[in-house]
This record gives structure tokens, sequence and C-alpha cells, in this order.
């Protein structure tokens, strides 16, 4: 019992410096820096389309595959409606990392240190490990960590390939936004402005498939995540309704060619 009291209250504490190279010092930093990213989420009147599946899977505990472009990463994790640290994301081995990792678990969000340029082979075998546990989820982004942006890379088509779970796919578009002079152009959203939130239909991938179709399921989530910047930028710009993109983000509208 005393063993079990142990383990879950592990499962709490903050990530080790081995584990995550996080200090005190860059853990506490990342504090602030979390309750910075939730007073821009309060400021910001969101609007959420096309969640209501999704989210019900995961208040379930129902693991699934998430993913978005590397520039929307600021406000995901509020979108995240799954138990704590019972999701897991890639983040690179460099100090930015590390902070991001630190400011990830404030959140309830861990991290697998490694990218597609250090540590990636390892940190692709650990999400597969973890993939077999059936209660965690797995979070990318497609195009980092050096982008090109908007370009989907190989990782995520081979993990729903290899893991068989469905993959939901995110966007957001802010009315206000800082765009930073970064390869992905990341997006800080500002004060007093509106949020739009977009999930897609779940896309499936049955994991006996062979090896010529991974190709083709790298552009079909390319191709499914830039139509669904398409949905919430139209939202941000007025030129579709709340109604409308529900109807959008169908599964008989979304995946149709």
């Amino acid at each position: 019992m005393d063993s079990l009291h142990h383990e879950e209250h592990s499962q709490r504490l903050p990530p080790s410096s081995a584990e995550y190279r996080c200090s005190f010092w860059m853990l506490l930093s990342a504090f602030f820096a979390s309750l910075a990213v939730r007073l821009l989420k309060w400021t910001n009147r969101c609007q959420y389309s096309g969640f209501a599946h999704y989210r019900r899977r995961l208040e379930s505990g129902e693991p699934l595959l998430i993913a978005f472009w590397h520039n929307q990463g600021l406000l995901m994790p509020f979108v995240y409606f799954g138990k704590w640290g019972k999701i897991r994301i890639i983040v690179s081995r460099s100090r930015d990392g590390a902070l991001i990792s630190s400011l990830l678990w404030w959140f309830g969000i861990l991290s697998v240190r490694g990218s597609s340029s250090n540590g990636g082979i390892q940190a692709l075998r650990e999400l597969l490990k973890i993939a077999k546990d059936g209660c965690t989820s797995l979070v990318f982004t497609p195009d980092g960590p050096k982008g090109p942006i908007y370009e989907a890379k190989e990782g995520v088509a081979y993990l729903v390939k290899r893991t068989g779970k469905p993959l939901y796919l995110l966007s957001v578009a802010y009315t206000r936004f800082r765009e930073c002079r970064s390869w992905d152009r990341f997006r800080i959203p500002l004060p007093f402005g509106k949020a739009y939130f977009a999930c897609s239909p779940p896309l499936c991938f049955p994991e006996d498939q062979g090896k010529d179709c991974l190709e083709n399921l790298r552009c079909n989530i390319e191709r499914s995540l830039i139509r669904l910047n398409e949905i919430t930028s139209a939202l941000a710009l007025e030129q579709i309704t709340h109604l409308e993109s529900e109807y959008l983000l169908s599964s008989e509208v979304f995946y149709t060619p």
C-alpha cells in the first residue's frame, strides 16, 4: 500500500533534472510563465468548434494522438481535457526545450526529450513504449522542431501507423496576435481578442497497412492541418459562422477530397 501511495505521489512531483534537465529555478520561472499564459487565455474570448467527440474520449480516459502546427502551441494546453500526467509530447533537448518542458508540467503535460536532429529515434521508441500502456495520449507538432513551416514530417505518420490510435488535429487562430520572427512565425495572442479553436474528426489508419501508405498518410495529415488552419482563419476573419464551422468539421465533409 505504501509503495502504491509513493508511486501515485511521484507522478505528481516535478520532473527530475536527470530526466528533463530542469533546475528548481527553471521550474519556478516556468510557473510564472504559466501564469502569464493563463492570463492571456483568460483575457481572450474563446470559441471551440468540433471538440465534442474529442473531449468525450479524453475525459473517458481513452488515449489519443493529437497534432497541431508548431506556431500554435501556446494555448493548446487548454484544450487537453484528460487526466493530469496522462499526456506526453516530444520536446527538443535544447535549453529552450528544458524551459518548455517545465512550462508544460504546470499544465499536466509531460515531455519526452528529443527531436529530428537530436535524439529523435530514441524519443520515437520511448513514445511507442508509452503508447502501449493504453492510457497515455501523445502530442506532436508535425513541422517541428525546425521546419519548414506547415510541412509535416513522417514521424507522426509512422506513429499513427504503428499505434493504430485515432489522430485528432487541432488549430487555433486569433483576432489579435503578435507574430515572432522565428522560422515558424510563432503566434502570441494579445489580450482582449478572440481565439478560435477547431478540432478535426478522428483520422484512423490500420496498423497492418503496407509501407507504401506512409507517405500518403503524411500528405493527408499535412493537407488536413492546412485545411483546419483555413477554417480557424475564416472564423477569426468572420467569414464563416460557428455553425458553418461545425458543418465543415463533420467527418462526412472534412475529409472529402
